[in-house]
């Protein structure tokens, strides 16, 4: 019995490291070097998945570069809380799953999701499975190793605001991943508790009980020794199909009574092990690499960061595989102004509501989709670091194509059906590949032609770009200065341009040790700031040596029967004589970052002409998807905001 498992396991793991043979009967000797491939997942329904290419990976091994991550905010506020499609939803990640991104992007944490392209969109969740995790901590984020800068650009730049700021989300192996696994992260188990559709998903508790139930049927079969196989297997079935336990348990039980005679080690949760692992003849037969790819500071100026060539690449092979998440309406990207009306529910008091004829403003995400002059659709790409691809009007070296591969596409007879018929599906369903125009050299920025339209619109930003904040650098950038002079506040101040000054705990303690004791600091009002040990502070005095004079501010509230209230005013609790630089922790206020200006571009990247179906264009036709508001045909530029193209038909 022994041998016979041994030899089942080498077995398994030859047919794993040598891949499936042709039908010829000879096994394939060369294979495409790639770290990483998108294919049809292994968990039914599920559509494409990651997995490891072709070598395997150690415990905490890194995984893949850095993924972008672009927030999107107040979406429910500015579509005022009407109901919308939006696919985004199904992908997204919270704010607080991201370090630097909860307490600075916008007034309400809880209305901020984030989009992540590559392992935060394109990767699949099982549970039992999980074998890749991000690689940052939030060490990693107080000591500025996280991914959050403006690559470079100084606020007199004006790509600044036009790409996020966030990337270099890497992630790490939990555990040893074979190569031809599917890579699979934790979404966390109220991913599945709230959404519809994923009720008999089995949560870790239900492979627990269903490793327990499997124990006692084990015992009770040793007692029922006479019992044939197939009438101890059929005892198994009614053992599973009871009506006792609920969908989440019965699916996390062995199907198959031969795997509950075996049991293997990890249990019900490991059932589905080896078949999360494919050949890499599989792999290059049904999937594309994705890791021709790595991501680098653009050559392009005022780009930000791009996408370069990971190896040679020849004309006409695939740079990138990218599948697609349609939003039908453009409209929901759209930021508007808000208004002071009357409280409808007390006419006392006033309040602040969306103004819906003052659009101001569109959406980050909208600079990452790709749409089309005469359609309200956007297609935005995920996939392994594609969004970094940049524009080049005169010397492109890639364009994008329809994906040939039917494995890939899940749904192709949409390119010749209606929005009507398909915008609101809330699954994906198309996919565009970025292929070589020509041969491409290792270490070369892949580049794309984003078309005419957004062309002239960059250049007329570029053009008419005058920084209304010269003197601006974002807390992220200040954090990372070590030889910054830290201004006094009689020369400048921080506040006034969105940025919160701080002392970190460990050196506030060596200058006075009675500080610790102290409970009323405003930081103190927000877990991160006790997470990360950090007082609010300001710079009186700067000496020749470098060290500094600091107020550590509190704030002082009224009082009105014994209940703390509005309006409140800063006093200094303490004072600091020559503190370090090192003491200073920089942190931008809601709203501050370039990407939220006004002023910041904003355009999609479109589709050529010739590629983009007929049946699409409902602004010519005068059609709109069910439950969707017209949208106009065109509109005049000069009519955008501050002329930099921010109006919602762009």
């Amino acid at each position: 019995m022994i041998q016979d498992k041994l030899l089942l396991t080498v077995l398994t793991l030859t047919s794993i490291h040598q891949g499936a043979t042709t039908s010829d009967g000879h096994s394939k000797q060369q294979h495409t070097e790639c770290g990483i491939y998108l294919a049809p997942s292994t968990i039914p329904g599920a559509g494409l998945g990651m997995y490891a290419g072709n070598r395997d990976y150690e415990a905490g091994e890194g995984l893949t570069d850095g993924d972008l991550l672009v927030p999107i905010f107040d979406l429910d506020w500015h579509n005022d809380y009407e109901e919308y499609e939006f696919l985004w939803d199904e992908y997204t990640w919270a704010a607080k799953s991201f370090n630097g991104m909860e307490e600075e992007e916008t007034d309400d944490p809880d209305q901020i999701c984030v989009a992540s392209f590559g392992m935060g969109a394109a990767v699949n969740c099982m549970l039992p499975l999980v074998n890749a995790v991000d690689a940052l901590t939030v060490d990693d984020y107080f000591s500025e190793k996280s991914g959050l800068d403006n690559a470079g650009l100084s606020s007199e730049s004006p790509g600044v605001g036009a790409f996020t700021p966030h990337h270099g989300r890497p992630t790490k192996a939990r555990r040893d991943i074979p190569a031809g696994q599917e890579l699979f992260v934790n979404y966390g188990e109220d991913y599945f508790t709230s959404r519809e559709g994923y009720a008999s998903v089995p949560l870790t508790q239900d492979y627990r009980e269903a490793d327990r139930i499997t124990k006692r049927f084990q015992i009770l079969i040793i007692a029922l020794r006479s019992l044939s196989l197939s009438a101890q297997g059929d005892l198994w079935k009614l053992v599973k199909n009871s009506t006792s336990w609920n969908s989440r348990l019965q699916n996390a039980l062995y199907d198959r009574y031969e795997d509950v005679l075996r049991n293997d080690e990890g249990g019900a949760a490991y059932r589905h092990y080896n078949t999360s692992i494919r050949s890499l003849d599989w792999l290059e037969e049904h999937g594309a690499c994705m890791d021709h790819i790595e991501a680098g500071v653009s050559t392009v100026p005022d780009a930000g960061r791009g996408a370069f060539a990971r190896r040679f690449i020849k004309k006409g092979d695939v740079v990138s595989p990218t599948p697609l998440i349609h939003l039908p309406d453009r409209n929901i990207l759209t930021i508007y102004d808000a208004k002071v009306v009357l409280n409808p529910d007390d006419d006392s008091e006033h309040v602040l509501t969306r103004d819906g004829d003052q659009p101001s403003h569109q959406q980050l995400m909208l600079n990452y989709c790709f749409g089309h002059r005469d359609s309200t659709l956007l297609l935005c790409p995920y996939g392994y670091l594609s969004a970094l691809i940049n524009h080049s009007y005169k010397e492109p070296n890639a364009r994008i194509s329809w994906s040939q591969k039917e494995s890939i596409v899940g749904h192709p007879e949409w390119l010749n059906q209606s929005l009507k018929e398909w915008g609101n599906k809330g699954y994906a369903g198309l996919s565009l590949d970025f292929v070589a125009l020509r041969d491409i050299e290792k270490s070369e920025e892949i580049l794309i032609d984003y078309g005419i339209e957004w062309e002239e619109a960059w250049q007329k930003h570029v053009s008419n770009f005058k920084s209304p904040r010269k003197d601006y650098i974002p807390a992220f950038e200040l954090n990372r200065m070590a030889d910054l002079r830290v201004k006094t506040i009689s020369e400048y101040d921080y506040k006034y341009h969105g940025i919160n000054m701080f002392c970190r705990r460990y050196y506030v303690v060596q200058f006075d040790s009675d500080i610790e004791v102290s409970k009323d600091w405003e930081g103190f009002e927000d877990d991160r700031n006790v997470l990360l040990g950090i007082y609010p502070c300001r710079v009186v005095e700067r000496h020749n040596d470098n060290s500094y004079t600091v107020e550590i501010i509190d704030k002082e509230y009224a009082s009105v029967d014994d209940q703390y209230v509005w309006p409140h005013h800063e006093v200094v609790s303490h004072i600091l004589f020559n503190v370090p630089r090192d003491i200073f922790y920089f942190r931008d206020e809601p709203n501050h970052r370039d990407h939220h200006q006004k002023w910041s571009f904003r355009h999609d990247m479109r589709i050529p002409d010739d590629i983009f179906p007929e049946v699409w264009k409902n602004r010519l036709h005068d059609e709109t998807t069910e439950g969707l508001e017209d949208t106009p045909d065109s509109a005049d530029d000069d009519e955008c905001d501050q002329d930099y193209l921010t109006c919602a038909e762009l």
